[in-house]
């Protein structure tokens, strides 16, 4: 399906190798040849054991499996990879290799978007093919891939500590259709907007969750336009203002806040969480999983590992909002 994509598919290389087994007597068994049968003590009876249970013919339960589907998104700017984000990128797609790992570059993005939505969404497709700031259409382009392909995304400044298939607890494997962790909680008061972050999300495909921040964030973006009477690609980094509140974690926590209320949570409620906590079929983590290093749980005696680290790259960080060519 992405055959005219940049597709990057990780396998494992596997060498073979030779083993040798060397079997050796002890002292106490090895006999000397000029002893005859005779001389050897039979020594006392080997102790009877007890005869070995037989397996359980009792149905085992099925392991239960994730509802996220097995592929690695990356999205590429004009100067690809680095040292630096390959050795990250790759503590993902190495230590994960049932996992298809796909990187679009701005053409590869522009032709998926345009073939995926299209003839349903053409004021979308129009929207995004149009936006000439890179950091605007690489936040929308993570949500359509999730809800089109569903997945996991990373940034490319995110490395893997923990295998993937182990992110959700199996108690919530059935039942958890998005996940999302909290890049600010653990630590920090009450006057702080709290947020999702968004280098890494996963979620399965038709997802009404990420489809409510698309439309929402649709909505934003044309009420901009209005406002200052320009096309898409017209729009700039001054006119948008705050990109973390525009297109990026605030714009996702906000809608995804409104889902919460539909299963009667608020905010009050997944605050300061100290584990994961399934809300409808949302999985939110705590901070450490995917913000280990902005958050802080002086009250827990053992802080469970991190399942990824954000390197801070901050590559949209410029005046041009992202990599240009």
């Amino acid at each position: 399906m992405f055959s005219q994509y940049h597709v990057s598919k990780k396998r494992n290389q596997q060498s073979l190798c030779c083993f040798f087994i060397v079997f050796r007597l002890g002292p106490q068994q090895a006999l000397d040849t000029h002893t005859s049968p005779e001389s050897i003590s039979p020594g006392p009876p080997s102790p009877e054991l007890p005869s070995p249970e037989p397996p359980s013919l009792e149905p085992q339960p099925p392991k239960p499996t994730s509802r996220i589907p097995k592929k690695l998104w990356y999205k590429l700017g004009p100067k690809g990879l680095n040292e630096k984000t390959q050795a990250w990128t790759d503590t993902c797609i190495k230590n994960n290799t049932d996992y298809e790992a796909v990187f679009l570059n701005d053409s590869a993005a522009d032709a998926y978007v345009l073939r995926t939505f299209g003839a349903s969404n053409p004021d979308l497709v129009d929207l995004y093919l149009n936006l000439t700031v890179p950091i605007f259409k690489a936040d929308i382009l993570r949500y359509l891939l999730l809800f089109a392909e569903g997945g996991v995304y990373n940034d490319l400044d995110v490395s893997c500590e923990v295998p993937i298939d182990e992110w959700i607890p199996a108690e919530y494997k059935a039942d958890a259709s998005v996940v999302v962790g909290w890049e600010f909680d653990g630590g920090f008061g009450d006057n702080i907007l709290r947020q999702f972050a968004t280098w890494t999300m996963m979620a399965e495909p038709r997802s009404p969750h990420l489809w409510r921040v698309v439309e929402d964030t649709l909505r934003f973006f044309q009420a901009k336009m209005r406002e200052h009477d320009v096309p898409p690609q017209g729009l700039t980094l001054e006119m948008i203002g705050d990109v973390v509140d525009g297109t990026g974690p605030r714009r996702v926590t906000r809608n995804f806040l409104k889902s919460f209320r539909e299963f009667n949570t608020t905010l009050a409620d997944i605050r300061r969480i100290e584990e994961p906590r399934l809300v409808g079929d949302v999985l939110v983590l705590p901070g450490y999983s995917f913000a280990a290093s902005m958050n802080r749980y002086p009250d827990m005696e053992v802080v469970p590992p991190p399942l990824v680290r954000h390197h801070y790259a901050g590559t949209w960080k410029n005046e041009n909002g992202g990599e240009v060519a």
